[in-house]
């Protein structure tokens, strides 16, 4: 049992004192003070509007009360400091000023003043979450009211029990309570407070998952609020129905999420638009139109800091940065959480600290940041140790086992997908081994054929050859003059330079070729992991290596320029920037060679040759017309 549990000695005791006060009391009256109401008025519009200034002028209008040493001004003064407090979230002043507000209460021996302050109380008591004292204060008021026989009091206490056992989750006892303060505002017509008890009526069928039976109590208070003119409680009403219709109606629920914030835009105040907005933000986020309720999350949030409402603006960048984890943007996600840390920190909102790390914790979850998932939650656990219940540690203890959980999941899935790729990684090398071999193996084999076929026609043309010389040895005896005969010397030694040549290109190749290959085969065999597949790539590399002649485009120059020996110094005088590449093609294009025949002996397509002739052209400065051969022939 607490503090705060009436004792039934100490109530009666305590009523008897409220009675005695209530018929003794003759309260003097008081004089009417310009200064002071003119404050007052200033204070109660800057509440609805402006929650600095309302800080501001409450202080002036409390610190002018001092001056006056009037009490009963002391009285309104220290409830509009408090209410400021309270609008601010800086409850624990409110509280100070609320318990200075009961003090004047009881100086002034004013009844209802004490039940004022009681009802003050038991709402500050009620947002710091001190239950205990709560359902002390409300319930004193109850009894005092009764006692006085005070039907809006009655009804007033009746109203906020209910609320308070609402939000406890205990729907009869609320609902009993709200019945009772619908008979007094009923009994006293008070038509604006009975729309509001319908209202609460309506939620608590919301939450009890009833929707038609809210909806019928919520359409109640709207009708009551209209035939009043009061557009405000009209406004939030709709904002009732637009969540009771979202669980029925999608199209519904945002006709009057609308509706509500165009009535509330005009007459409401900021904290009435704000909790619209969020509403709808949240209702928009539930049917998947995260862009849509991304924009209301920023709209309040500036209405937020032009208000500085800290409430407002911690909620704001909680929900924006749940927008971002659903964006899977992890770097935003956390900055906007850091931000409503910071602010719940800063003010000591120590609740609000506690939420703030378990959202942070599954946020972070959800992006999959185990390690930073992990820090916040054992934030979450130590400072939770202070106000653990049965409850709480059922949770804690549920949260561990879900981080537990997705830590080993993720390590298995990591290990999975190593295995998986280390597995592609051998198939591939694997595969890329067996083509590797394919196509040395294929390109060996054509290579074979084709130096067999070289061979071939290369014996046939020397036989051919010796034949025309015997010929034209024995014509040269019986036909030719010495001047003939010297003319078929020269023609003699023209062909034979030009076999030479061509035979050295083709062996010059040939050499490149080889070698390019052995240095792919030492490649591939440093790769191998079998030592009999080694062995064989050796094999293959020693049979290779002892066809490799070392004949380069050295040698073929050198031959060459035992027949032409001034062509390439003409020709690097004129046009020095040539490449190695650039004097082989000119060499075959000077003995009259034919693009197929250059192809053949380069082993490269037509179009390369083409492409090389076209370069060459433009390095010479040729115009179109201008003959390449005929050009080279010059030098």
């Amino acid at each position: 049992m607490t503090t705060y549990i009436i004792k039934p000695v100490g109530l009666f005791f305590l009523i008897c004192i409220a009675i005695s006060v209530f018929q003794c009391s003759s309260p003097k009256p008081k004089k009417n003070d310009g200064t002071f109401n003119t404050l007052v008025k200033k204070v109660n519009l800057k509440l609805k509007t402006n929650v600095d200034s309302a800080l501001l002028l409450s202080k002036n209008l409390y610190e002018y009360s001092i001056e006056e040493k009037n009490n009963s001004q002391l009285f309104q003064a220290s409830y509009l400091r408090g209410r400021a407090f309270e609008l601010a979230t800086k409850n624990d002043s409110a509280l100070d000023y609320y318990k200075k507000m009961q003090n004047y209460a009881y100086l002034l021996n004013d009844t209802v003043k004490i039940l004022r302050s009681y009802n003050a109380l038991g709402t500050i008591f009620n947002e710091l979450n001190v239950n205990d004292s709560v359902e002390y204060y409300y319930r004193t008021g109850i009894e005092f009211a009764t006692l006085i026989k005070d039907t809006l009091q009655q009804a007033n206490f009746n109203t906020n029990i209910g609320l308070y056992y609402e939000q406890c989750n205990k729907s009869d006892s609320a609902m009993f309570c709200y019945t009772k303060a619908a008979l007094f505002y009923e009994k006293i017509n008070d038509s604006v407070n009975m729309a509001l008890v319908y209202r609460n009526l309506g939620n608590i069928f919301i939450k009890q998952n009833l929707p038609e039976k809210a909806i019928h109590f919520i359409l109640h208070a709207i009708n009551i609020n209209k035939q009043s003119g009061n557009y405000v409680e009209e406004g939030l009403d709709y904002s009732n129905l637009a969540i009771t219709y979202k669980k029925i109606n999608k199209d519904s629920a945002s006709y009057y999420f609308q509706k509500s914030i165009k009535l509330l835009s005009g007459y409401g105040s900021i904290l009435n638009i704000m909790m619209t907005k969020f509403n709808y933000a949240n209702y928009l986020k539930s049917i998947g139109k995260i862009n849509d309720a991304e924009k209301l999350y920023k709209e309040v949030l500036q209405l937020s800091v032009e208000n500085n409402n800290v409430k407002g603006q911690l909620y704001s960048y909680n929900l924006l940065a749940k927008i971002a984890v659903l964006r899977k943007n992890s770097k935003q996600a956390n900055d906007y959480f850091n931000l409503s840390l910071k602010l719940a920190q800063k003010n000591r909102l120590k609740t609000d600290v506690l939420r703030l790390y378990l959202d942070i914790f599954e946020g972070n979850m959800e992006l999959r940041n185990i390690e930073l998932a992990s820090n916040y939650f054992k934030l979450w656990s130590s400072l939770n140790d202070s106000l653990q219940t049965s409850t709480q540690k059922e949770v804690i203890i549920k949260y561990n086992t879900i981080y537990e959980t997705e830590k080993k999941e993720l390590l298995i899935k990591l290990l999975e997908n190593e295995r998986e790729s280390s597995r592609i990684r051998s198939k591939y090398l694997f595969f890329v081994f067996i083509i590797s071999m394919l196509g040395t193996l294929s390109i060996l084999y054509a290579f074979w054929i084709r130096s067999k076929h070289a061979k071939q026609k290369l014996l046939i043309s020397e036989q051919k050859q010796k034949a025309q010389e015997l010929v034209l040895h024995n014509k040269d005896l019986i036909l030719l003059s010495n001047e003939q005969k010297a003319i078929l010397d020269k023609q003699e030694i023209v062909a034979n330079q030009k076999l030479l040549v061509s035979k050295m290109l083709l062996l010059s190749h040939h050499s490149e070729f080889l070698s390019s290959t052995l240095v792919k085969l030492q490649d591939l065999n440093q790769k191998l992991s079998s030592k009999e597949q080694q062995d064989s790539l050796i094999e293959i590399f020693n049979s290779i290596k002892n066809e490799v002649k070392p004949k380069r485009w050295d040698d073929f120059q050198q031959q060459y320029m035992k027949s032409h020996e001034d062509f390439f110094i003409k020709l690097n005088q004129l046009h020095p920037n040539l490449t190695a590449g650039d004097h082989r093609l000119c060499a075959m294009l000077r003995m009259n060679l034919s693009i197929k025949e250059i192809s053949e002996l380069t082993m490269q397509t037509s179009r390369a040759i083409e492409m090389a002739r076209f370069r060459l052209r433009n390095k010479f400065g040729l115009e179109r017309e201008d003959n390449l051969t005929a050009y080279l022939t010059r030098f």
